[in-house]
């Protein structure tokens, strides 16, 4: 937290006066606050009368001297980050620099102390609750993407992806709002299947999505991620809607969660963790699918769950695509957590004999069942005894990866309540073979141990 004391005279009347501050790496936010004696109150006969002395108004400059926002003085606290900023600034990631604040001093009857308090607020890894998967009024959805944001946000949800078919409207509309982040997307809707495109930027993307042929597809599907798109199958396995268009594509993500549980929920996830058992890495989510509220879908049903450094669009979109992942039936149920040794999900640890998982239930009721998967199908199934947080510890065997489910008796049936991604295993091997990067390994040596179909 930075404290600057500023003192301006009647000469420095009607000039802009420029305060240098340094923001380092890895910032979420800038927080501004200031304060200064902009009123006196005179006695008068029958009391008091408040009488405007100084006027001092307030604006930002970027790390590249652009203007990043002008509130004048109609506010005295101001903040600037990607997911949200105050009205009048421009809503983006934080870079590294020199910014200024800017003091224009447009009255000042004598002498003024501007007392000016600068916070930068840090990146820091937390769980974030989403939904992955809404429609508008700009497809076929029943509510205007004001009120999904206002809904989503009343929900409990922290962010939230627009995913209108073969449509990115409504990603004109998102504006600025507070207490939420919102993910422009668009949902490719073809005959043969749909999937999710989920963007960083402002989401406006105009390339035709309608493709009759494999090699039209592709085009798009080439498009969408040279402007750094993240895609994602959705309901691969559905009734309806089924992925008839292979599943070979370059996607990162795979929806295989989309509302209420049901049987091509399940489907969608055998075929998962048989690509997870192959040696794929695909990193499984949910939607809701919301178009208007139904039995059993509405926003955050399911909740997709994500460890990221930010709010920020970028720093969600990484944590889903390194799989930090995990999945609940509601904002407000059980979440399952899933650690081997000091590595987290989406993350790889080194197998040794004595390294031991932990399987974290937030939120968990007595008699719910939870069942832990390797590659090598079911490993262990636990019942829990008692309701709130609850830590169930087993051994680790030599696997590629750990997965756990949580089922819950709803409605009279047992149904899925949440879902992990995968915690990666490598292969026990001489270190002097070998140099492990962080979660990465540089050698000729496989990073997963070859699968013993």
């Amino acid at each position: 937290m930075i404290s600057i004391l500023k003192t301006y005279r009647k000469s420095d009347e009607l000039t802009y006066q420029y305060v240098p501050f340094t923001v380092r790496e890895d910032i979420e936010r800038i927080v501004v606050t200031y304060s200064y004696l902009r009123h006196r109150l005179t006695p008068r006969v029958g009391g008091q009368q408040s009488e405007e002395v100084n006027i001092i108004d307030l604006g930002l400059l970027d790390e590249h001297g652009e203007l990043c926002g002008w509130s004048g003085s109609q506010l005295l606290s101001i903040h600037v980050g990607e997911s949200s900023s105050s009205p009048g600034y421009r809503r983006a990631p934080i870079k590294s620099g020199t910014w200024h604040l800017i003091l224009g001093i447009y009255k000042v009857q004598s002498e003024v102390d501007v007392s000016i308090t600068i916070k930068v607020v840090e990146k820091q890894r937390r769980w974030l609750k989403g939904d992955l998967h809404l429609h508008t009024v700009n497809s076929d959805g029943i509510y205007t993407t004001a009120e999904v944001i206002q809904l989503a946000r009343s929900t409990g949800l922290d962010f939230i992806a627009l995913t209108d078919h073969n449509n990115t409207e409504q990603n004109k509309e998102i504006g600025n709002p507070d207490g939420i982040t919102v993910i422009p997307g668009i949902e490719y809707t073809n005959y043969k299947g749909h999937a999710n495109f989920f963007f960083s930027d402002d989401g406006i993307f105009t390339v035709n999505p309608l493709s009759n042929t494999d090699e039209e597809f592709s085009h798009f599907v080439t498009c969408a991620q040279a402007r750094g798109a993240v895609m994602s199958l959705n309901h691969p396995f559905d009734t309806c809607c089924p992925w008839l268009l292979g599943f070979g594509q370059p996607c990162e993500l795979v929806e295989v969660w989309n509302g209420f549980p049901k049987p091509s929920d399940r489907a969608a996830i055998t075929w998962w963790h048989e690509q997870l058992s192959s040696g794929r890495k695909i990193v499984a989510v949910g939607g809701s699918d919301t178009h208007r509220i139904e039995q059993g879908r509405s926003w955050g049903n399911p909740t997709t769950h994500v460890y990221a450094r930010s709010s920020g669009r970028l720093d969600i979109l990484e944590a889903l695509v390194e799989g930090r992942v995990s999945i609940s039936a509601t904002a407000d149920g059980a979440a399952l957590d899933l650690r081997i040794g000091s590595a987290g999900l989406g993350e790889t640890a080194r197998y040794q004999e004595d390294l031991a998982g932990t399987i974290i239930i937030n939120g968990a009721r007595r008699d719910d069942i939870v069942v832990l998967y390797s590659d090598e199908g079911e490993e262990q199934r636990f019942t829990v005894e008692f309701d709130g947080t609850v830590h169930l510890g087993f051994p680790v065997k030599e696997r590629r990866f750990y997965r756990a489910e949580l089922f819950r008796v709803t409605l009279g049936m047992t149904l899925l309540n949440a879902l992990t991604n995968p915690v990666y295993l490598s292969r026990a091997v001489d270190s002097r073979s070998m140099k492990v990067v962080g979660n990465d390994m540089e050698s000729g040596v496989p990073l997963l141990p070859e699968s013993k179909e």
